[in-house]
């Protein structure tokens, strides 16, 4: 008799017993849950490492948590069918409920898509040389997962019983003041990802943008690091890129030189023939040079006879530029010493008139 007074004591318009059926209900789902995710990682995560695919894997990953919540979910929903609750609390707990479904669901889509940029999308942009991968993966990466939390707080405002077009419309107002404040950083930064298609340079390359000249240190979505040959960084906006004309000259597949060599005026015309026969030479000869080759006598200058020459050097690198100049330079010098051929320097030729002498005559 004491013992069914206890069960049949009201708390709250429940009884002793139904507080009893919902505490076992909710120890079962604690208990279940834990047996879930046991089997779940020694048998499921066994069989998903043995598949040749990384998407089972990633699939698991991101459902280990949320599947676990909802079976305890499904206990702590059934207990609570024993227990009496005013409308207004037996409201608040399904919005909850729904809210917690809504919240795992986010928490999988978040997951999944981190795992499968890691697993799949990285692993990939790291073995291609295209840079527009490493500079768009990243922050697509950052804005996919900002969408899926959004969405996930939206969703579950909106199973709280909040109405949520009141938010939106307060965030498309804010969205359209905060785009009028940073017209100069979207115009960058669409700036940047027509950069990024259109590929006019890539990182290391050698460029020419206006009065700016450098190598390419970093290409990014607002804006473009050039390091100069004076060694300082310039940092431009992409849309003073985009609105410029680009000069690459490491997309030029050979280097021009072009030079006058100035030969006294006492050089005889066999000797100048000579000169132009040792230039072609020396320089169709040498292994950094390419076609076409041209090599004229130029022209009478002010102090000496001038020959043109012009060639080009394979495109192997600035370094390579330098030493087939000095290498071919330095052949000429030799050559022209062996011949005789004198170069010229800067002379003047001065006529004195003497005056006394005119007198006497």
């Amino acid at each position: 008799m004491y013992i069914e007074e206890i069960i049949n004591y009201i708390i709250y318009n429940n009884t002793t017993y139904n507080y009893g059926l919902f505490l076992l209900f909710v120890i079962l789902g604690i208990i279940v849950g834990k047996l879930f995710n046991s089997v779940i990682k020694n048998v499921i995560k066994n069989i998903v490492k043995k598949s040749a695919t990384k998407l089972d894997d990633i699939i698991y990953d991101s459902l280990e948590l949320p599947l676990s919540v909802l079976v305890f979910l499904v206990f702590f929903y059934h207990g609570l069918r024993f227990i009496n609750f005013p409308d207004y609390i037996s409201i608040l707990i399904y919005e909850s409920f729904n809210v917690v479904i809504i919240l795992s669901i986010t928490w999988f889509l978040y997951n999944f898509v981190d795992s499968f940029f890691d697993l799949y999308i990285i692993p990939h942009v790291e073995k291609t040389e295209n840079t527009f991968d490493d500079h768009i993966v990243r922050p697509l990466r950052k804005l996919l997962k900002l969408l899926i939390i959004l969405f996930g707080i939206l969703a579950s405002l909106n199973a709280a019983g909040y109405d949520i077009t009141t938010i939106l419309a307060g965030l498309g107002i804010g969205g359209l003041a905060v785009a009028l404040a940073a017209q100069d950083t979207l115009k960058n930064f669409i700036a940047g990802i027509i950069i990024l298609v259109d590929k006019p340079f890539k990182l290391n390359e050698w460029i020419k943008i206006g009065d700016i000249e450098g190598i390419i240190e970093d290409v990014g979505l607002r804006s473009t690091k050039i390091r100069t040959f004076w060694d300082s960084l310039v940092i431009m906006p992409n849309s003073n890129i985009v609105d410029s004309s680009i000069e690459n000259f490491s997309k030029m597949n050979k280097r021009r030189v072009l030079m006058t060599i100035g030969l006294t005026y006492d050089t005889p015309v066999e000797k100048i023939r000579k000169a132009k026969e040792i230039l072609n030479d020396i320089i169709i000869n040498h292994r950094g040079t390419v076609q076409p080759i041209r090599i004229s006598f130029k022209e009478f200058g002010a102090y000496s006879l001038n020959i043109r020459v012009e060639y080009f050097i394979r495109n192997f690198g600035f370094d390579f530029y330098l030493d087939t100049i000095d290498e071919i330079n330095l052949k000429i010098k030799e050559e022209f010493e062996k011949e005789g051929i004198e170069m010229a320097f800067p002379t003047q030729t001065i006529y004195v008139k003497n005056e006394f002498d005119d007198d006497n005559n």
